[in-house]
């Protein structure tokens, strides 16, 4: 798929969101510099050459775009009428956690040991993580239960497999991995052409797939 039907097909550009939220750059734009919307996923460049009865026309176009769930963060926002970064990470923390919760409640074993820190330095970093966009490329939609999704799983899957380097998986192992293969396999990202081999879904799925002769259906 071309770049730019990949990226007019899973997200939306400066406008499409501005008119999605009913809001305009200036206030995307203030949003960002006071720490409370994430920077665009994908920055891009266009250089055109434009030719017609008048003549050649050479110009160059810029159009950010954005995961699509960043609909629902802002509508959130405007909702919770919040104008400061601390607001916004408590409203983004809020959300994680009631995400966690939810896996919890599926059946999904993990502790907060798993994170390597605390709970609230790892929302910390993960905050800042939402900020810059990282997840709007690793997952579907940049959503905060995708985010969940994702971080769940994968420690779920390296706990397992000993961060990807186990020869082989018993029985056991095979049926507590699968589930979290499930979870990855619904938030994560295909990727971008250019990104494909280099993605979360490349490492953590399709890797493991053939490395462990497994299924994620």
């Amino acid at each position: 798929m071309r770049l730019s039907r990949f990226l007019a097909t899973h997200f939306y550009h400066s406008e499409e969101l501005c008119q999605a939220l009913a809001i305009d750059e200036d206030t995307l734009m203030h949003w960002q510099d006071s720490g409370l919307f994430p920077k665009p996923s994908y920055c891009i460049k266009n250089q055109l050459s434009c030719s017609s009865f008048s003549g050649l026309y050479e110009c160059e176009e810029y159009d950010d775009y954005y995961p699509r769930g960043c609909v629902n963060w802002g509508q959130g926002l405007a909702k919770q009428k919040i104008t400061s970064s601390s607001h916004a990470f408590d409203y983004f923390a809020q959300q994680y956690m009631t995400a966690l919760s939810k896996l919890a409640q599926q059946g999904f074993e993990f502790s907060d040991e798993l994170f390597g820190c605390e709970i609230e330095e790892h929302l910390q970093q993960v905050w800042q993580q939402f900020l810059c966009s990282k997840y709007g490329s690793l997952t579907q939609n940049g959503l905060i239960d995708e985010i969940v999704a994702v971080d769940i799983g994968r420690l779920i899957v390296d706990d397992i497999t000993e961060l990807r380097t186990k020869a082989g998986l018993n029985q056991q192992e095979r049926t507590k991995l699968h589930p979290a293969m499930k979870l990855l396999n619904r938030a994560l990202s295909h990727g971008a052409e250019h990104e494909k081999q280099h993605t979360l879904r490349s490492r953590y799925i399709d890797a493991l797939v053939l490395k462990y002769d497994l299924s994620v259906k």
